[in-house]
């Protein structure tokens, strides 16, 4: 209904007539409807009948000067008709003042606006909803709910309907207050209520009688199970995220506390504390999904960063409110696979609050790693993290503020054991270079290398049959010139050593430095009773200083060498990671109309990792006098030179520099509105993507020097890498980088409807639909390359028919329905039945989808390799000059691609987006009023997932590998990769927790999950793992197994226990006790979980070339397995020659995992102050978390775990102050 501008009437059938006059009283038939006047439009007392019905101004939720009239709600026959028998009788008196806009009048009623069913809660907001019932039991229709966020004063009136049920939608997680009113019944109060991040949080009210002056309040808590909902997710709150030990303080780690979560990083720490990429802990597997169908927000914010399926922003433990992982069956509003974690900032309220903290942590009281010598010193550390934060009003009631800060400085010493070049043999004299058991070991001339005229072709190459002969040097000494001056200039570059011995005579010690500031502000401003706005920037400058992660490591150069070279500090490795992060979030909710509300959301998310090698800039190799390496900015330093028997030399890996960066701009917005017992929502989203992958292989070039040329043809032994090295030669290398970085652009849109339908008082039917389109990546100069398998050659971008994409379509009909349906089986929320079933989609790895601008023209690829034992010497490659001059090509037939013999690289040009589909069917029970257990079955099928092989793989047979390979399309072509989405996967688990919400001291949450994943393939993008590859590409359709993150039993408790001394509590509320016993807390993590799997494998050259599994003639398993022997060898054989073996994917399993992480802490008042002192400890019981056994069963050592994967026993301790 909708005031006529001009004549002041209410235009329906049934019509209302103020005329503007001093003194008016006019009584009309109306249908339940609010008026809302103007400030220059007053009425004194309004009343329905003889009650009156003015809303009190300070429930009015329309505005500042605006009066609001509740009339009670009529029936409706039909659009735009009332039912003649339901009418009733406003009057009105007052005085009003004429003017040209005398009135709105919005009809339809506030009950339109709040909803009979609930509204599904925005991706960082909750709803409060409920129904109001008299004390027989007969609904309140027209009372008034009036919601309260007690921390800020802000509210938000509503009203009951015809069913007496009401929604408040939107509401920032926090603490709230409901007030209830009805004229003759007494105002009902309910205090406490604890709203979560997207939680439909339930309070159902009965009104005694009696007056409005009376009150009726009760402190209660919302139910614990979700009979609104079929979603399948945990909220991980505030108190746990400040509360619980955490290593490194990364809130990313409680993901891992909800039922169906794996950590994704094989190896990783979770601390997330890995080399390259600090954000490790991020990475995880939810209900058997690859880890880039995750999505992480932070304020609604698309937060994934692709390089490592991991977060951009990293909000500090002090920033985040509170955060859900939801990971099936999950509302249309959200897109992507099984893990979605939406993370709530803090918000400040009316108060001021603040905190100030330290974490120290040192070597002291960490435990040794279980592989370490007893002897050996623990590495020094000196790790300090500290940070504040303060929050509150600007504007009392309207405008609040929260900001801050949190700062790590990190030192860790470690120490390595080399071997470098003495004094005598950097200089050609071998007379003394004996091995450990004190023998001489002959150095061979290779100019000498002759064919041996004895040889028997009919017997195998053996010590007395040799196939070469070749000299050692007259008493083992290179003589002065045949030295090459290259190589004397890298041999010198070496420090001397400061052991004894020709090997391990080096002992060097680096620092691992991490320093990391970060800070997030954010602003809330509520702009009346219609408009709400917050605004967040978080940033964080990341940077580490740290040994390359080689065995052998850390050469500092010596003063002489950076004298007479252009050397950086390190001729054996750091490497330098800076990463700054900057993220903002922009929201905007506005109650439009009283059915309709919109919010519109806009942000971005910004990274940029450049990790360094530390000559980075340096022309060292050109300096040293090997030509054609340091031809760009990024080929500058050091080439890796993997000297056998010697520390390499190398200033980082050589794959460095990268720069990785990611830019992502969102733009949302949602609009919801509740017709009849339907509430409705509907929205779309756009992603903007603008990723810069620079990525190499071996930028400046990996050349091997091995002993291969300096040996004993005879027996394959002896010589020496180093001697090798002082003739100048080389025995291999490798190249490839790019020219210069490309810069890429890809989208995403999606549409959504969602419809939660109330369909009766105990049964809720969710039912949406989402679409969704991922636009592959252009390359802003058409830089972009693509393999056409049919063809058997290369496409351009924008050439020859190619569209920018080149070929990769864009999938148009990506349909994603989701059902749930929950029945509150006794009506009072005490025993819920759930069940549900999606299908979402998510975007290709990128790890996949950004390799098609690393090849020809635009990137330079480059290998070689010598033969063990060369007749001809002047056509092997000498260092000074070890590779060919640099050359663009673009082949485009299949001809040129064999001569070329570059990388490729391709991906499907069908381009299938890979989906999952999940299920689900649970049984919650509210045990007491804290206490909640759920069981449930939930499955998965992932479709269209990415596997990436070598398409022109090398079959096995008879002959030579070079003589097979001829018989390929393309013979001599051996470095390709093939992206293809034909992988796929299932997954079933049953699911138990048991859920105690905090009272009496305690809170604690225990999950446990009993599930298979298995999948066809393992990838970058399913988490890592060591279950590889099919065994063949021929083989694929047999290589079902365990997925890479598969672990059958996970059983995870974490809880929060004030023990119940000192004030307020059970005992020792006073004196001695009190004063020893007061205020302690006790909290903790107990994780314990099965292993993941591995595959038993052969060298590849035990099937001439081809990859090859054993056959698998027993079991594997030991019933008493140790670190010494993890598995049974002797139960996997060697296949015949030329064939598969038997054994399959990940058919083994490596060791559980078992830790226990707490933390005891005290608070002690101090006025207004809160001062707590905290000792964590992680791994407590310092249990062992072994890694993977070697697996491959050529090896002596098959079997055998010579690694941790997880923490020692590591301890800190903390102050923090709370105000």
């Amino acid at each position: 209904m909708i005031w006529n501008e001009l004549s002041g009437k209410l235009c329906e059938e049934r019509q209302l007539f103020i005329t503007p006059k001093t003194a008016s009283r006019d009584s009309v038939d109306a249908p339940w409807s609010i008026l809302v006047f103007p400030a220059r439009l007053t009425c004194s007392r309004v009343y329905c009948g003889a009650t009156q019905v003015m809303l009190p101004t300070q429930n009015n939720p329309f505005g500042k000067g605006v009066s609001s009239i509740l009339l009670p709600r009529l029936d409706w026959a039909g659009r735009g008709r009332m039912l003649a028998a339901s009418k009733s009788s406003l009057s009105a008196e007052g005085n009003m003042t004429r003017e040209r806009r005398l009135a709105v009048g919005i009809a339809g009623g506030l009950a339109f606006l709040m909803g009979l069913a609930p509204l599904e809660a925005q991706v960082t907001t909750g709803t409060i909803v409920g129904t109001v019932k008299d004390s027989t039991g007969g609904v309140a229709a027209g009372a008034t709910v009036t919601v309260t966020e007690t921390g800020k004063g802000t509210y938000s009136a509503y009203a009951t309907d015809s069913n007496g049920s009401y929604t408040a939608p939107f509401l920032i997680p926090g603490t709230y207050e409901v007030a209830v009113e009805l004229p003759g019944f007494k105002k009902y109060v309910r205090r406490g209520i604890v709203l979560q991040v997207n939680q439909h949080a339930r309070v159902d009210v009965t009104l005694e009688v009696g007056g409005l002056a009376e009150a009726t309040e009760v402190v209660a808590l919302a139910p614990l199970t979700r009979s609104d909902s079929a979603e399948i997710g945990e909220v991980i709150e505030e108190r746990a995220v400040r509360e619980l030990p955490l290593n490194g303080r990364n809130f990313a780690t409680l993901v891992y506390l909800a039922p169906g979560v794996t950590a994704g990083q094989v190896g990783e720490n979770l601390s997330g504390a890995s080399t390259f990429n600090p954000r490790g802990a991020s990475n995880f597997n939810a209900l058997g999904s690859q880890a880039n169908a995750n999505a992480w927000l932070v304020d609604g914010i698309d937060n994934n960063e692709y390089t490592f399926n991991t977060v951009i922003v990293t909000p500090s433990v002090e920033s985040v409110r509170e955060f859900k992982v939801l990971t099936g069956t999950f509302s249309a509003e959200f897109g992507r696979g099984a893990g979605v974690v939406s993370v709530s900032t803090k918000s400040g309220n009316n108060e001021f609050h603040g905190t100030a903290f330290e974490y120290l942590r040192n070597e002291v009281f960490d435990a040794k790693n279980f592989f370490a010598l007893p002897t050996a010193p623990k590495p020094p550390l000196d790790r300090h993290q500290y940070g504040a934060s303060l929050s509150g009003p600007i504007v009392k009631n309207q405008t609040f503020f929260f900001v801050d800060y949190a700062g790590l400085n990190e030192t860790r010493g470690l120490t390595f054991v080399n071997t470098v070049p003495t004094a005598r043999t950097r200089a050609g004299d071998f007379s003394d270079y004996r091995d450990l058991r004190g023998n001489v070991i002959p150095i061979y001339d290779p100019l000498t290398t002759r064919l041996n005229p004895a040889f028997d072709p009919s017997r195998p190459v053996s010590g007395t049959n040799p196939q070469f002969l070749r000299d050692p040097f007259p008493g083992n000494v290179i003589p002065a010139n045949r030295l090459n001056q290259v190589g004397l200039n890298v041999a010198s570059i070496y420090p001397l050593p400061n052991g004894s011995g020709n090997f391990d005579n080096y002992t060097s010690t680096a620092n691992r430095d991490v320093k990391d500031n970060a800070f997030t502000v954010r602003l809330d401003h509520k702009a009346g009773a219609r408009d709400s706005f917050f605004v967040r920037y978080s940033y964080d400058n990341y940077k580490l200083d740290a040994p390359q992660g080689q065995a052998a490591c850390c050469l500092a150069t010596p003063d002489s060498a950076k004298q007479r070279f252009d050397l950086g500090p390190f001729v054996a490795g750091i490497q330098n990671t800076r990463l700054t992060t900057h993220g903002g979030a922009f929201n905007w909710t506005r109650i439009v109309g009283p059915t309709f509300v919109n919010e519109l959301r806009l942000g971005f998310a910004k990274t940029n990792p450049q990790t360094r090698q530390s000559d980075f800039g340096t022309k060292a190799a050109e300096s040293l006098g090997i030509q054609g390496i340091n031809v760009t900015e990024f080929t500058s330093g050091l080439p890796n030179l993997n000297i056998q028997d010697e520390t390499g030399i190398s200033g980082g890996p050589a794959f460095l520099p990268v720069n990785p960066k990611q830019t992502h701009y969102q733009i949302e917005d949602t609009v919801s509105w509740v017709k009849s017992r339907h509430s409705l929502k509907t929205g779309y989203r756009f992603i903007l993507r603008k990723p810069s992958p620079f990525t190499n292989t071996d930028t400046r070039s990996s050349i091997s020097i091995n002993r291969n040329l300096t040996n004993n043809p005879a027996t394959n032994t002896q010589g020496s890498g180093l001697a090798t090295l002082l003739l100048g030669f080389t025995t291999g290398g490798a190249r490839g980088f790019l020219l210069e970085p490309y810069d890429m652009t890809n989208s995403e849109h999606s549409v959504f409807v969602q419809d939660d339908w109330k369909v009766s008082p105990r049964v809720t039917a969710n039912v949406g639909l989402r679409y969704e389109v991922y636009v592959p990546d252009t390359e802003e100069k058409n830089r972009l390359v693509n393999f056409d398998p049919v063809g058997l050659r290369l496409i351009y971008a924008g050439e020859d028919g190619a569209d920018r994409r080149v070929n990769k379509k864009i999938r148009w009909g990506d349909l994603a329905p989701r059902l749930g349906l929950s029945w509150d089986v006794t009506g009072n929320a005490r025993n819920v039945v759930r069940g549900g079933f999606g299908r979402s989609f998510f975007p290709i790895p990128q790890s996949a989808s950004n390799l098609l601008g690393q090849q020809v023209p635009y990137t330079i690829s480059q290998n070689y390799s010598v033969e063990t034992n060369p007749l001809d010497y002047s056509r092997v490659p000498l260092l000074s000059n070890p590779f060919p001059p640099i050359r663009q090509v673009q082949p485009r037939t299949t001809a040129e691609l064999n001569a070329a013999n570059p990388r490729v690289l391709g991906h499907a040009f069908s381009n299938e987006t890979p989906s999952m589909q999940t299920w689900q069917v649970s049984y919650e029970r509210q045990l007491t009023g804290s206490l909640m257990g759920e069981v449930a079955y939930v499955g998965s099928k992932g479709s269209h997932l990415i596997w990436c092989y070598n398409p022109n793989e090398l079959q096995p047979g008879p002959g030579s590998q070079a003589s097979r390979r001829l018989l390929q399309p393309l013979s001599n072509l051996s470095n390709m990769l093939q992206c293809d989405p034909t992988n796929r996967s299932t997954y079933n688990s049953l699911q138990a927790k048991l859920l105690k919400r905090f009272s009496h001291g305690l809170q604690f949450l225990a999950s446990y999950t009993f599930g298979k994943s298995l999948d066809y393939a393992g990838s970058a993008a399913s988490g890592g793992g060591a279950v590889g590859n099919a065994q063949s590409i021929t083989l694929f359709d047999r290589s079902r197994g365990p997925s890479g993150f598969d672990i059958k039993h996970r059983f995870v408790l974490s809880y929060v226990w004030d023990l119940p001394f000192g004030p307020d509590r059970r005992w020792a509320q006073g004196g001695v006790g009190r004063v020893l016993l007061g205020d302690w807390q006790f909290s903790g993590i107990v994780t314990l979980s099965t292993g993941r799997p591995f595959t038993v494998f052969l060298n590849t050259g035990v099937n001439n070339g081809a990859p090859s599994w054993p056959n698998r003639i027993g079991d594997g398993r030991l019933d008493n397995p140790t670190v010494d022997q993890w598995f049974d060898v002797a139960a996997f054989a060697a296949p015949p020659p030329n064939t598969y073996g038997s054994s399959g994917r990940g058919v083994l399993y490596a060791p559980g995992t078992k830790t226990f992480d707490v933390s005891l802490a005290r608070r002690i008042p101090i006025r207004s102050f809160r001062l707590q002192f905290r000792a964590d400890a992680f791994n407590l019981l310092n249990t062992p978390q072994f890694g993977f056994p070697n697996a491959n069963i050529g090896s002596a050592t098959a079997g055998k775990i010579t690694t941790t994967i997880g923490d020692n026993r590591q301890m800190q301790f903390a102050l923090k102050l709370d105000w």
